[in-house]
């Protein structure tokens, strides 16, 4: 059996404090039920939370690097058995699934349904490649996200379901200086988005050279993240509420020493939630709210006070009064959106 997952305490002030009451809100409010979609873990920490709120749960598990290759993913599954939890476990990487169609076991993967609570919580950076089975072959996240957003367009036009979805994005706040800078090169980018990497880069730069960024330039991973998403959304016209990006410290990650012993490096991460909607056929362009998203301000987990707060970012305008509320932020910008979500229809008549 592998090591039981060590739950980090800022992650718990984020999925209890700004996660969960937005999931309960659409629950409570407009009786919305959630297929989960997403890397949970070996214990289920997210999935066992909201469990009430789940009908079923898509979840992946990639091999272990030591010899115990198929400990973590048979756990998973019998951890799924020992609370009732009904779906399917994958084993692999969620990319490579997804791209291959396949998992390890031969599992075929496939879209049945339309997903509504996507949680994809990577523990490194949103650039790293992934290996896969096929020799030579690599692939990228943002590539596996664009055909999980393909896939979702897809489902929901050939078995129709829910217009609105939930999307969770965890990773490192780390990449490469060249990397970044590659990224958002002018002709790759959206009005906004290239304003805002205009006026953030003359306050912090992204220096020349391959140097890792680690917890420094979060202004350049949100416009990357902002332009991607947006512009995957546009095709298949999907309109998006983007809340403030969410910064906090996760588990140190042990790094061996070359004499021995053990160093700890910080583990910065970010973490964004998006609420999508099916655009009706007639709508002529998907709408990404609140407008000028990029300009406004990141939330932090505030360690010592087990809270969240305010804390602008390079090139982002201070908060007002009041601290971060997930559910605040939804009635603020929601707006069309949300259309097409009906209240009072009870907790078991629907899913989102």
């Amino acid at each position: 059996m592998p090591p039981p997952f060590t739950d980090n305490p800022q992650k718990c002030v984020v999925r209890e404090l700004w996660d969960t009451p937005l999931l309960c809100y659409f629950h409570t409010r407009y009786g919305v039920r959630y297929r989960y979609f997403g890397l949970p873990g070996v214990d289920l920490i997210d999935v066992r939370l909201w469990r009430d709120m789940i009908d079923e749960v898509v979840a992946f598990e990639p091999p272990g690097s030591d010899g115990g290759r198929r400990a973590a993913i048979d756990a998973l599954r019998s951890n799924m058995k020992k609370y009732g939890i009904r779906g399917t476990a994958y084993w692999g990487s969620f990319e490579e699934v997804v791209l291959l169609r396949k998992d390890y076991d031969g599992v075929d993967y496939r879209q049945n349904s339309v997903v509504t609570l996507y949680n994809l919580d990577f523990c490194d950076e949103i650039s790293s490649p992934i290996s896969t089975r096929e020799r030579g072959r690599k692939v990228r996240r943002f590539e596996a996200i664009r055909h999980v957003l393909r896939d979702q367009v897809e489902c929901f036009q050939r078995e129709g379901g829910p217009q609105h979805f939930v999307l969770m994005l965890t990773v490192r706040s780390q990449i490469n200086a060249d990397k970044i800078k590659s990224f958002l090169t002018p002709g790759t980018m959206q009005g906004d988005a290239k304003r805002f990497r205009e006026e953030c880069s003359k306050i912090l730069a992204i220096p020349d050279g391959r140097s890792p960024l680690v917890g420094t330039h979060s202004w350049a991973l949100k416009t990357l993240l902002f332009n991607s998403l947006s512009s995957y959304f546009g095709n298949p016209n999907i309109s998006a509420v983007f809340f403030p990006q969410l910064m906090y410290q996760g588990t140190k990650t042990r790094i061996p020493r070359a004499g021995g012993g053990i160093d700890y490096l910080a583990s910065p991460m970010l973490h964004w939630l998006v609420l999508c909607r099916f655009g009706d056929m007639e709508t002529p362009t998907a709408s990404c709210f609140p407008l000028q998203y990029l300009w406004s301000a990141s939330v932090e987990v505030d360690g010592r006070a087990n809270a969240l707060r305010w804390a602008p970012q390079t090139g982002e305008v201070a908060q007002g009064a009041g601290l971060p509320d997930s559910v605040a932020w939804l009635k603020r910008f929601g707006g069309s959106v949300l259309a097409g979500l009906r209240e009072g229809v009870g907790t078991r008549a629907r899913q989102l």
